[in-house]
């Protein structure tokens, strides 16, 4: 199952604008280049676990808020 990355940026436009940052102060935080704050809200590129949970931090939730915790994942069992 690939993630969706466009729902993820959205998230994070989202929560980032309800908490009045602006992208270059939630990038500063980050450690991370404003403009990538920029591409992985657009999903133009993909973001990386340590950069999720920094930004997870950052706008107080957790990384299941931003993968948009409605993904469900199903374990199958080998006849084994």
């Amino acid at each position: 199952m690939e993630l969706d990355y466009r729902a993820i940026g959205e998230q994070i436009r989202q929560r980032r604008q309800r908490k009045g940052l602006t992208q270059s102060s939630l990038a500063e935080q980050a450690g991370i280049e404003p403009s990538n704050i920029s591409h992985i809200e657009r999903a133009a590129s993909k973001v990386g676990l340590n950069t999720l949970v920094k930004i997870a931090n950052i706008l107080e939730c957790t990384v299941n808020d931003l993968l948009c915790d409605d993904k469900r994942f199903t374990v199958r069992q080998s006849g084994i």
